[in-house]
């Protein structure tokens, strides 16, 4: 991969609303160029599509993850699942995967009790071609920006799911909010023609959003397979002596130029990672040479079919 594409990737992943201007500044390049290679990018699908980065946990929201095997491998009953899955809104992201684990799916709920509705409806429609792995309830999630991509990288720590401080939203607070879900890249002049709203309005609730936290950030979800990125998920569970070094292993996921995103999880497995890499992931092997494992699963991931952070309709106050 051309530098000047990683550049672009980093760069992009990390603030999917950068103009073109900055952007083609931070890669060096002019705007016209760097235009023409981000379009490209898009149409070729190697950039899918822009996502809001939302802090669910600030809108009474909680969210599990969960595993799925193919119990039928039909193309035409994978896409039919996948479709179905892709349609209900508390299923904010749905990954399949070539090795390891089928699919993978988070959902995002009120509470436990309507992600467990939910979740049975799910067994029970497709109880012949579909079986449950494991189900974890999320405690907190980190991500971070792509350090792979470049010889110099930030290290920013991006915490969603931390200490629940939930936040009203007003009725034109949601109102920009759902129209930056269903368009992550849309520009604000035409949420505010869609709206019916003021400009400045519109910019002064996105601002004011962002410091609330519940906009994090603007990123992008990546075609891994065509630019060639391997990308692994990985779920883990600690020896009891090693769950001690929790905080240890969060240093090591910070630092860790290959290592996009940690999960401290409920359950069986106490977390999850995932690494991506342009060339062959051994993640597995340092985690083992320096932390206490007692077991872990491996996910080799094929394609993300849905990624978003919280359900498509926030509702808010009049």
């Amino acid at each position: 991969m051309k530098e000047k594409i990683k550049k672009l990737l980093l760069e992009y992943t990390n603030n999917s609303r950068i103009t073109t201007k900055e952007l083609g500044r931070r890669i060096n390049a002019s705007q016209q160029s760097t235009s023409y290679l981000l379009n490209s990018m898009k149409k070729r699908k190697l950039i899918e599509e822009p996502v809001i980065i939302v802090d669910a946990v600030n809108l009474g929201y909680v969210n599990v993850v969960a595993a799925f095997n193919f119990l039928k491998h039909e193309h035409s009953v994978k896409k039919e699942i996948i479709d179905e899955l892709r349609e209900i809104p508390e299923i904010i992201s749905i990954e399949e995967g070539k090795e390891g684990i089928d699919l993978l799916v988070e959902y995002s709920t009120q509470n436990l009790s309507a992600f467990n509705k939910i979740h049975s409806e799910i067994i029970y429609k497709f109880f012949n071609k579909l079986k449950t792995s494991f189900v974890f309830p999320v405690i907190v999630n980190h991500e971070y920006p792509r350090k792979y991509l470049a010889r110099k990288y930030p290290q920013d720590d991006l915490i969603l799911f931390g200490d629940k401080t939930l936040k009203e939203l007003s009725k034109k607070e949601s109102d920009v909010l759902n129209e930056l879900l269903k368009k992550p890249d849309k520009k604000l002049i035409d949420i505010s023609t869609s709206l019916k709203m003021p400009v400045k309005s519109v910019i002064n609730i996105k601002k004011s959003l962002e410091r609330k936290n519940i906009i994090k950030g603007y990123s992008a979800v990546l075609n891994h397979s065509k630019l060639h990125i391997n990308r692994q998920i990985l779920f883990l569970r600690f020896l009891s002596e090693g769950i001690k070094e929790i905080d240890k292993f969060y240093q090591f996921t910070k630092y860790n130029k290959n290592i996009i995103q940690f999960m401290k999880l409920i359950g069986s497995s106490q977390a999850m990672i995932v690494a991506e890499s342009l060339k062959d992931l051994e993640i597995i092997k340092d985690i083992r040479a320096n932390f206490l494992i007692e077991n872990y699963q491996v996910m080799k991931s094929e394609k993300i079919h849905k990624k978003t952070y919280v359900p498509e309709i926030i509702s808010g106050d009049n």
